[in-house]
């Protein structure tokens, strides 16, 4: 009985393996295999793109993650610039030869747009680096095409260098900064808080990095709003700080809605000089939620 019973379970495996080479959708003996390189831009270098401008610090990294296991079947790897804008997408391969990993590349953007035939970046564009792989047989396995987009997107959930996996880099296209141009009269036309506008701030420029926001909330803040802005993204960090000390007594008469203050980010927009974010609402009490904000000239 036992020998029938081991050969019922032998059968049976011998049907389940047979059954599942049938019903794959594609022959498992044409399937290629392909190298997961990581694509990340180098922190504290620039992330945008300047309109018109081709100087800047631009640098990518190139890893090839531990878990990815034996790879000696590749050849090389190669950068690949992909140019979106104009209602196109195309791209170039900038750097060749690519074979010792970890690899940090800086990006000549004048050479990279030259490859496209094109002199500068311009408004409206995004530029992309990802890799291709380029196998010992000749094989290339890219890293973006027209017909799939980017590769290895699906892998975003493994850990390179203690954050999520980056299958690309991605650069916008944006006016230069200059924080002196915000230096005035603004005016917000968004306060999800307050719900009393457009209505007139004056912000002033208190280093290279911070912008100091006067009359906020239509002049009931107690005390100017400072914002940190990073030049190599335009983004915006609002470091959490008081606003209204007494707002409890001034505003609602309640001692507990005292010191109310904000903390959040946003973006920066050099194009048509606004400034973005969303920040947490609070007080000694607790949380009114998050709050959206804009700015404009």
């Amino acid at each position: 009985m036992k020998k029938i019973f081991f050969a019922f379970i032998s059968l049976s495996l011998l049907f389940v393996v047979n059954s599942c080479d049938k019903d794959l959708p594609y022959p498992i003996d044409e399937v290629t295999r392909g190298v997961l390189i990581d694509v990340s831009r180098v922190p504290g270098t620039d992330g945008v793109l300047s309109d018109g401008l081709t100087t800047g610090n631009y640098k990518v990294k190139l890893i090839i993650p531990e878990d990815q296991g034996d790879y000696s079947f590749m050849e090389k790897a190669q950068l690949l610039a992909v140019l979106q804008g104009g209602g196109t997408t195309t791209s170039r391969v900038v750097v060749d030869n690519i074979t010792q990993f970890p690899q940090e590349i800086t990006i000549n953007v004048a050479d990279v747009y030259s490859k496209f035939g094109q002199r500068a970046p311009a408004l409206g564009q995004i530029l992309y680096f990802t890799a291709n792989v380029v196998k010992k047989d000749g094989s290339v396995i890219p890293g973006w095409t027209e017909y799939t987009g980017f590769n290895n997107v699906m892998f975003a959930g493994w850990q390179v260098d203690g954050r999520a996996y980056s299958s690309n880099v991605r650069y916008a296209v944006a006016c230069p900064l200059n924080l002196d141009d915000f230096v005035g009269e603004c005016f917000v036309t968004l306060d999800d808080w307050w719900g009393d506008e457009p209505y007139p701030v004056e912000i002033t420029r208190i280093s290279n990095t911070e912008l100091s926001i006067d009359g906020m909330f239509d002049g009931y803040a107690e005390r100017p709003l400072v914002i940190k802005v990073d030049p190599t993204d335009h983004s915006v960090s609002i470091a959490r700080q008081i606003l209204a000390p007494n707002s409890g007594v001034n505003w609602w008469g309640n001692p507990g809605y005292n010191n109310f203050n904000l903390e959040g980010a946003g973006t920066i927009n050099a194009c048509d000089l606004s400034i973005s974010f969303t920040a947490t609402a609070r007080v000694d009490a607790g949380s009114f939620g998050i709050m959206a904000f804009k700015l404009g000239k």
